[in-house]
């Protein structure tokens, strides 16, 4: 049989007219108009004419194109919920259609984590709770604020949270009685490290598109050798720095910045560059050989900010570096680490439920990480499996007696996608708090003190709401008799926020514990780079003291590329209670943080002590937000980012914010 002949058809390409074999079949094209070349314009390109047909056909009746931003939202998701249930087949093709209605209005990097898109498909959509709280909440924290918080429901009688715990013994209301809690010792706290592999030296480090210093952008007015240009900085096995030869950008590459070029340790809009991450751990290394740190507290964060860039290869790479410096300069020290909201891939903290997703490829993220922590020697291997069970939570009993909880908080993270639909029906799709409340049980029965730690304050602006109030919930009923401190990181400042037996702040009676927020190393954005360590009791576990250390970043801008000077900030103990009229035998419990910081803090005409907190907060950096007005009255930046942190639940640290 002959073949049939080629005809020769011209259609028309995204790019140009091209001659064609009429025996390709013809595609329907679909187009994103985004305005600029994407990665993702491939995948919409190599669709099947009836695939496309199917994505053109419904984008526009996906969402109304009247009502309110809310009644917009909600439209969105709703009717492509009814598209995947009508057309089963297409599950995947509903998953492109979001994707596409993202992409007309934002840039695509928001759109990966947006509508179900990369991460989760469309399966989530199918168990939304349509126009309640599931879809409002959805549209508040994924749809620009589009519908209003809603109210959060008494999750102690929707869930029957008594239920999922024994009953409170009257003596678990007060802390144990101890017999040796004179001894002390030492505890190192890191964080939010985040390593910036494209930070390139010379480029632009006061960009408009943060972080900064990896666009080529520059000016030619650079002059002299001030300017730390050294980009053979680094130190090696033994911790001894070597700060390269002066390099002069302007005169050998042709390159020039606009503003502030990027120099060796980086700048206050990025991200850390390697020399940064080295030289904050050599620090610490020296630290330890003089406080003598039994353990290491890391909650999270070794990958950057600069999603553009981001993929799995660089995701392993980073915290590969983060994990094995830590281990190789502080070698033999235990480390409790947690992982971030940044150390997943597509970038924002999607972790999918077990009960939904068997596919392993989820989960690689958290199988690799476990079993770097198991080569460094921070976890046995028979426990690798737990840990990976667990999104990399565990439970770990130090030679003290202390119980360390790591939790993967990315669960209750606002951008974990996967966190939505059913929000008022399976509190604990994750299986997280059947774990936690299993280990504080055992730890309660047996008088076990116990320490939690995550990335991700249970507080925070960014977490689901009902997730917080479950979290609370659980401080409450284990302490004060068994949860003796929280640690997180995240937020890059550092903070604290007391937990109280009721929703009322102001009751110092009611006072029961504290969480501990640790600064970054990172200084993204307008942060000095920081850590601290605490002074702990030996039986207690509470913590005696902490003590913060920082560098100034700007002074390594011109200082002839040599290593920064770090320093003591301050100590908690010294900096709130200068005249040392709380006892010195006392922990810096919940009571302190009430009476010597929440107290003046809640005084809003006392601006002097608001800006103090917030200096410590940024680590003296020169970029501190000023906490006074013209008027003299206290600014709302530091009203929300003080005050605000102060409440324990995320939906009244949300509704205390001030435009």
């Amino acid at each position: 049989m002959a073949s049939p002949p080629i005809v020769k058809t011209m259609i028309h390409t995204r790019c140009h007219y091209c001659w064609c074999n009429s025996r390709i079949p013809l595609r329907n094209q679909v187009i994103v108009n985004h305005g600029y070349s994407d990665i993702s314009d491939e995948i919409f390109d190599n669709l099947s004419r009836e695939d496309g047909d199917f994505i053109n056909f419904n984008i526009n009746k996906v969402q109304i194109a009247n009502g309110s931003a809310c009644d917009k939202c909600k439209s969105r998701i709703i009717n492509a919920k009814n598209l995947v249930e009508q057309n089963p087949d297409k599950e995947h093709l509903v998953g492109l259609l979001l994707f596409k209605n993202c992409l007309n209005t934002q840039w695509r990097e928001a759109c990966q984590w947006t509508d179900f898109f990369v991460t989760t498909s469309s399966r989530n959509e199918q168990r939304f709770n349509d126009d309640g709280p599931d879809a409002e909440t959805y549209c508040y924290f994924k749809g620009n604020k589009a519908c209003k918080l809603p109210a959060t429901p008494n999750v102690t009688e929707l869930f029957d949270l008594e239920s999922w715990w024994p009953k409170k013994d009257s003596k678990y209301n007060k802390p144990p009685v101890y017999t040796n809690n004179s001894e002390t010792f030492n505890v190192l706290h890191a964080s939010d490290f985040h390593i910036q592999l494209d930070y390139k030296l010379g480029a632009e480090g006061n960009c408009t598109s943060v972080p900064c210093d990896y666009y080529k952008s520059f000016n030619s007015d650079v002059s002299g050798n001030d300017i730390s240009f050294y980009p053979d900085s680094h130190y090696d096995e033994n911790a001894k720095f070597s700060k390269g030869d002066y390099y002069d950008f302007p005169q050998y590459f042709g390159w020039s910045f606009n503003k502030a070029p990027a120099t060796s340790f980086g700048a206050y809009l990025s991200d850390a560059p390697y020399l940064l991450v080295n030289n904050s751990i050599v620090e610490m290394k020296k630290l330890h050989q003089e406080k003598n740190f039994e353990s290491i507290i890391f909650t999270g964060d070794s990958f950057s900010h600069n999603g553009e860039l981001a993929n799995p290869d660089e995701l392993k790479f980073s915290e590969a570096a983060i994990f094995n410096s830590i281990n190789h300069y502080l070698n033999g020290v235990q480390v409790f680490p947690a992982l971030g909201n940044h150390d997943t891939m597509f970038r924002y903290a999607e972790v999918a439920p077990r009960i939904y997703v068997s596919n392993a490829s989820y989960y690689w993220n958290e199988d690799y990480v476990t079993d770097l922590w198991v080569n460094n020697g921070w976890f046995d291997k028979k426990d690798a499996d737990a840990i990976k069970t667990h999104y990399t939570g565990y439970s770990f009993t130090t030679k003290r007696g202390l119980k360390v909880i790591g939790l993967n908080s990315n669960f209750y993270y606002g951008d974990n996608l996967w966190s939505y639909g059913e929000t008022t029906t399976k509190p604990d799709k994750f299986g997280i708090w059947k774990f936690l409340i299993d280990e504080l049980v055992d730890s309660e029965s047996h008088g076990q003190r116990v320490w939690i730690l995550a990335h991700i304050p249970s507080n925070n602006y960014d977490v689901l709401p009902i997730q917080s109030h479950i979290f609370a919930a659980i401080v409450k009923r284990f302490s004060p008799y068994t949860i003796a401190n929280l640690f997180f990181g995240h937020t890059h400042r550092t903070q604290y926020s007391v937990y109280y037996s009721t929703n009322d702040t102001s009751k110092i009676e009611d006072a029961l514990t504290v969480s501990w927020v640790n600064p970054s190393v990172t200084p993204y954005t307008n942060f000095n780079p920081g850590f601290r360590y605490y002074e702990v009791e030996n039986e207690s576990f509470n913590i005696r003291n902490s003590f913060s250390y920082y560098f100034d970043l700007n002074g390594t801008f011109t200082n002839s590329g040599n290593e920064p000077t770090w320093k003591l900030e301050y100590s908690a103990r010294e900096s709130y209670d200068p005249k040392g009229t709380w006892p010195k035998d006392a922990p810096l419990n919940g009571t302190f943080w009430h009476s010597y910081v929440s107290k003046y803090l809640w005084n809003t005409t006392d601006t002097h002590f608001n800006q103090k907190f917030m200096n410590n907060k940024y680590r003296q950096s020169p970029l501190t937000p000023n906490c006074t007005t013209a008027k003299n009255a206290l600014d709302n930046k530091c009203f929300n980012d003080n005050n605000c942190f102060l409440y324990f639940l995320s939906d009244d640290n949300i509704n205390c914010q001030k435009g």
